[in-house]
């Protein structure tokens, strides 16, 4: 085993000797060849001074810009020179300072012995100071030998290398390589000696000295055998020993390293009983011959490898200990997995039984809180019931404590639709109840209803469509109900954490894009994801109505809300947590405002649910509030005939007219009239935001319109305007600029003048609208009444907006609106600019059909048309006429007031009534009914949990007799648990809550009620 042993290693001796000698060959071939650099440089002379008399000014002039030129482009170079037959010379040297190397020109102007040392432009390489004189004999013999040495040979283009001393002040040895120039004189480049020495420092020897010198014996790597030298000398090298009296012992005698074939000299000294392995050979570096010997110690060598011998037995014998080791803590490890998946799978057999346990008692829990639910529903409806009972026979001093009773009631009723609706979010049961509706009427409606509201706090609450695009858009398909709840959240928070300013409800459509085709879930949140319906490549919130699906439809639109409230706003590290279920941001505790933290948890459920997204959105800095944004995709409902576009087309109507059309007709007119001409709108308004808001959506219909802000700006504005008109039809132009200029100061836009029309005898339309919260009443009548004196040829109405319901006139107003002034009340207003009359008119007319008839006026700018106006119908409107007379109806509940409650709304529409308070009598009477050749019943209205018989098997019952006679009798489920899941399996067609509305029955596709 130790011959084997000793075999390999002298094998892998062998492969690290290679190895090595590979290593120095290569790293002698990759030092830069500065014998052809010296060549070209030499002929690159000779070609461009061809012919030319090389004086000192020539040598100055041309060849030093050159020299410097391959002085500071080739690698490395440490010195460049020229040097003429002439004994003329001019070199570039660098000198290694502290911080930086310093560029040096040494040269000399005459054939004496004379030298000049100059500091040289780094860049430039032209000199710079006094020159100072230098010896010849201090830049070096071997320059001058050269010189000497030109002068008797023959000049071709042979280069020279050779090693010598430098011009720099450390006498560094440097690399030399001269070159002929066309007989007349050399070109001489040099680089460090020690950029070799770094480079084979940095070789691994493996153990070995190593040594190199030229072949004439000027080391360069010099050995580090101790008290040995090694001389070199034409292609052989011999070893001597130092004695300590500074004699030399030749051990080896002259070894050639010149073998051919590639083969390496081989020979063995013995130096004070160290025995050395000497391997040489020859090589050439930047064109110079050089020798290189490697020396191996052999009894070094050979203890080495007996150390690692020993090294190997001991490592082996720790291998086969850790072995062994491993094994037996791998089989205790194992014994004891065994013995914890044993304990593990004891105690899970343990948890899955206290699982089920959980489980049971969560549904039986589910169960009562269901039951709950329903019996609270039912006592609410009970309450409702009573109230809405006595308000018909109530006096008017009892009427209004019973409302808000009312009010109360509804309150803790939407408390618990709070929770319920968490539980059914949760639960992956809110599904979208879809149908057809009027959009920007319930975001008007909706605005109207908190408005009053907001202004008891002091808040404007502003209503701004931006560009019209929901008007155009209004009739969509969705869950109206949902969108009204995301709404009014909204805005109910807004109004309860804004103290001052203003709450503007901003809206805009338009199509979607690519980057809202899916909605990712928010896993924090368990009530925004349902787990169920997540596909694995996907999280996105799918539910039955099959968004995105519903993206694909050419009729789906973009809808985009913005709630912007200038409060106390939210800090950036809660705004994520505001949409956590249960959790309140509490910046104030002292504020009063208390709620359950349900109301943004579920308000982002539903916009994930219509496929939307809500955020906050960051608002500029010094900006006070909070910016909610959420949008929502709808399908809309296109409502533009042929026949109403080519009437479009041939009507050049005002922007009012498209806009009034719009929101009566249904209709989208999609042109952009020219601005009418005489039409202006003056607002005198309180709120900055609202008259700006107002303003635009005016312009947007391309009427004029002038803001004001103060009452005395008003007074000077009407006498402007009233000068204006008593002006001769030919004012100039810059009669018109000269008004317009000198009121600009006092209003954010210059005062537009009444324009009157280019048709003789046409009349101006002034429409002035004001605010009574603007000034005192008395001082905007006065204006008014002064305005309204001797004013002629002008059609001018004034509007007074209050707060609160007023008479339908109000000297020496024209009519009176209540606010807030948006939407269609903002039409009812504009309208007056075309009615030809000075009549007050009543705000608020309700009308269910009616002609339009657009009279020509004097000035032209509209030509007669009949438009008839299509009312869209109200579902919310209770029917005058009895639509139930002659209707067969059985009522089932147990509870008795919800029984009395429903009847009495059913007998009030002309039906008539059976009632029963269980399933057993209401199937009892369906046998009746259905056996005695008696009217059966048009609809059945059944609550589902009622005593001896719950609604769900009284169905069931009901609908096997059914099959007997080939009827179906449609039973509609009046339960307080809108949750409820076996409605459907019973086999019950329709589901509403309690108490029984007419809305929503009427509401039902029932044939027997349409």
């Amino acid at each position: 085993m130790r011959n084997n042993s000793e075999r390999h290693v002298s094998l892998l001796s062998e492969q690290l000797r290679n190895k090595t000698f590979a290593q120095i060959e290569n790293t002698a071939n990759m030092v830069l060849p500065l014998n052809s650099s010296a060549s070209n440089l030499a002929r690159y002379l000779s070609s461009s001074l061809n012919g030319t008399q090389l004086t000192f000014t020539t040598i100055q002039t041309e060849v030093a810009h050159k020299l410097f030129l391959s002085f500071s482009t080739i690698p490395f170079v440490s010195q460049i020179s020229y040097l003429g037959q002439d004994r003329l010379m001019y070199s570039f040297y660098t000198e290694e300072g502290h911080n930086e190397r310093q560029t040096f020109a040494v040269f000399t102007n005459s054939s004496s012995a004379v030298c000049y040392s100059q500091p040289a432009n780094r860049d430039s390489g032209i000199p710079y100071g006094q020159p100072a004189v230098v010896d010849a004999k201090t830049v070096g013999l071997e320059i001058l030998g050269w010189s000497k040495q030109s002068s008797n040979g023959t000049m071709g283009y042979a280069s020279q290398s050779f090693i010598g001393i430098g011009l720099n002040k450390a006498k560094r040895k440097l690399f030399f390589n001269t070159a002929a120039m066309d007989g007349r004189a050399k070109i001489s480049v040099g680089f460090s000696v020690q950029l070799v020495k770094n480079e084979y420092s940095n070789l691994n020897f493996y153990g070995a000295d190593f040594y190199l010198a030229s072949n004439n014996g000027q080391i360069i790597v010099d050995t580090k055998i101790p008290h040995t030298s090694i001389n070199a000398y034409n292609g052989t090298i011999s070893v001597q020993f130092k004695n300590l009296d500074g004699t030399h012992q030749d051990l080896s005698g002259n070894q050639s390293c010149k073998l051919g074939n590639g083969e390496r000299g081989q020979f063995e000294v013995k130096i004070k009983e160290e025995k050395y392995m000497f391997y040489c050979s020859v090589i050439e570096i930047a064109g110079l011959e050089a020798v290189y010997s490697l020396a191996f110690n052999a009894q070094a060598m050979g203890r080495n490898v007996h150390k690692h011998n020993k090294e190997a037995y001991l490592l082996l014998v720790f291998m086969f200990v850790i072995v062994v080791v491993s094994l037996c803590s791998f089989i205790i490890i194992v014994f004891k997995a065994a013995r914890r998946d044993m304990f593990l799978c004891a105690a899970l057999i343990k948890q899955m039984e206290l699982s089920n346990q959980a489980e049971k008692k969560s549904l039986n829990k589910s169960q009562a809180f269901a039951t709950a639910s329903h019996d609270i529903r039912n006592g609410f409806g009970s309450i409702t019931c009573k109230i809405n009972s006595c308000l018909d026979y109530a006096p008017p001093q009892l009427e209004q404590s019973l409302k808000l009773i009312h009010d109360e009631t509804m309150n803790l009723l939407d408390i618990l639709n709070s929770v319920l609706d968490a539980s059914k979010i949760e639960a992956g049961k809110m599904p979208l109840k879809m149908e057809e509706f009027d959009l920007a009427e319930l975001v008007e409606k909706l605005i109207d209803l908190h408005y009053h509201r907001a202004i008891e706090k002091g808040v404007d609450l502003i209503l701004d469509p931006i560009d019209d695009s929901l008007a155009k858009f209004r009739l969509v398909k969705g869950d109206r109900v949902k969108i009204m709840q995301i709404l009014s959240n909204l805005i109910t928070n807004a109004i309860k954490f804004t103290q001052e300013g203003h709450i503007c409800v901003k809206a805009s459509v338009s199509k979607p894009s690519r980057n809202n085709a899916l909605v990712v879930c928010n896993h924090h949140n368990p009530l925004n994801c349902w787990t169920r319906l997540c596909t694995k490549q996907k999280c996105c919130c799918n539910t039955s109505n099959d968004f995105p699906a519903i993206q694909q439809n050419p009729n789906c639109m973009e809808f985009t809300f913005e709630v912007d409230d200038t409060g106390c706003g939210i800090p950036k590290d809660k705004q994520k947590s505001v949409f956590e279920n249960f959790v309140q941001v509490k910046e104030e505790p002292t504020s009063g405002e208390e709620g359950y933290g349900l109301g943004l948890g579920i308000v982002q459920s539903m916009v994930h649910l219509m496929g939307g997204e809500i955020k906050i959105v960051d608002k500029d800095d010094g900006e006070r509030g909070t910016r909610f944004q959420f949008n929502i995709f709808l399908t809309t409902r296109d409502t533009v005939s042929v026949e109403a576009e080519e009437q479009e087309n041939n009507v050049q109507n005002h922007g009012l007219i498209r806009s009034y059309l719009s929101h009566h007709l249904g209709m989208q007119f999609r042109l952009s009239p020219p601005r009418s001409e005489g039409c202006h709108v003056v607002l005198f308004l309180t709120g900055e935001k609202r008259r700006k808001v107002l303003s635009r959506a005016i312009d947007n219909m391309n009427i004029k319109v002038t803001e004001v802000r103060k009452i005395n700006e008003l007074a000077r504005l009407l006498d402007r305007i009233k000068r204006n008109m008593d002006l001769s039809s030919n004012l100039t132009n810059d009669d018109t600029n000269e008004v317009a200029s000198e009121t600009k100061d006092t209003q954010d836009h210059a005062i537009p003048h009444c324009k009157r029309s280019n048709s003789s005898g046409s009349s101006n339309v002034l429409l002035i609208i004001i605010d009574s919260q603007a000034g005192p009443l008395s001082e905007l009548s006065l204006s008014v009444v002064n305005f309204k004196k001797d004013l002629q040829n002008v059609t001018c109405k004034f509007v007074l907006l209050q707060d609160h319901v007023s008479p339908p006139c109000l000297p020496p107003f024209d009519c009176v609106f209540t606010k807030p002034l948006h939407g269609k009340r903002l039409h009812e207003v504009l309208r007056l600019l075309f009615e030809n009359r000075n009549s007050p008119i009543q705000h608020d007319r309700t009308k269910t059909s009616q002609e339009i008839e657009c009279q020509e006026l004097k000035s032209g700018t509209l030509p007669t048309c009949q438009l008839e106006e299509i009312v869209i119908p109200d579902s919310n409107k209770k029917s005058s006429s009895k639509e139930l007379r002659g209707k067969k109806v059985l009522v089932v509940d147990d509870q008795l007031l919800q029984r009395m409650y429903a009847s009495k709304l059913l007998q009030k529409e002309g039906a008539d009534v059976d009632v029963c308070e269980n399933g057993k009598d209401a199937f009892d009477k369906v046998f009746k009914s259905l056996n005695e050749a008696d009217k059966t019943y048009d609809f059945i209205v059944m609550d589902c949990q009622m005593p001896i018989m719950d609604g769900y098997q009284a169905t069931r019952l009901i609908r096997k007799e059914e099959k007997r006679h080939g009827i179906h009798i449609p039973i509609i489920a009046l339960t307080g648990d809108d949750m409820n899941s076996h409605i459907k399996d019973a086999g019950m067609d329709f589901h509403l809550t309690k108490p029984l509305k007419l809305v929503d029955l009427y509401a039902l596709p029932l044939t027997a009620l349409h």
